[in-house]
């Protein structure tokens, strides 16, 4: 009898890593942020936006990202173009090499932004830079607690401040997960959010 044919190393290498759609809706159904992660190696890309409607509080505005992630979960870039009845802006934020940020406008102007130490990025209504942030500190992972600094980015100006996040997780969920709300969200075994009760949620 012959014998069966030994795999083909096709056949025993793993699967290649895919990308992935996240979606989350808030709870007025106002605003929605679509992102799609695709991984490159130990790092990965993302693209995303956030629509919002017009309400009494703000205009509709629409924040387009690129972003870059690190084989540390570290983010390394991150594009953003602003559109609103208005007016269109755009940012690129870049980490470099010593880990000093550095801000281009739509001019072509680039500063620096941010103290030494600062590797996050919080954006304004953005559930993804939340959930980076959430996978870096391994706090989906474990219980644990952080105190980080942040570059916080308010999605209808683009205007990029510094702020301090405190951080905390137990065996339900995550808390105090942006610069510019106190909150608790529920995660999923990958650290990205799934739910922030009363305020947003994957669809």
């Amino acid at each position: 009898m012959n014998a069966s044919p030994s795999p083909s190393p096709q056949s025993e290498a793993p699967r290649a890593s895919v990308a992935s759609m996240y979606t989350w809706i808030s709870e007025t159904g106002r605003l929605i942020e679509q992102v799609r992660v695709v991984p490159k190696g130990d790092s990965a890309r993302a693209r995303g936006r956030i629509v919002s409607a017009s309400h009494p509080e703000q205009p509709a505005f629409t924040a387009e990202y690129e972003a870059v992630i690190g084989s540390d979960a570290t983010l390394r870039r991150v594009w953003l173009t602003l559109t609103t009845e208005e007016f269109e802006r755009s940012i690129d934020l870049v980490c470099d090499d010593e880990g000093a940020w550095l801000l281009e406008d739509t001019s072509g102007t680039r500063s620096r932004v941010g103290g030494d130490g600062v590797v996050d990025v919080d954006v304004t209504y953005s559930v993804f830079f939340a959930s980076v942030m959430i996978r870096r500190l391994g706090l989906h992972a474990q219980p644990d607690s952080a105190d980080v600094r942040v570059l916080s980015v308010d999605s209808m100006t683009l205007e990029v401040t510094e702020d301090s996040v405190t951080l905390s997780s137990d065996d339900e969920q995550v808390h105090g997960i942006t610069a510019t709300a106190s909150t608790s969200a529920t995660v999923d075994s990958d650290g990205m959010i799934v739910d922030v009760p009363g305020l947003s949620r994957r669809a």
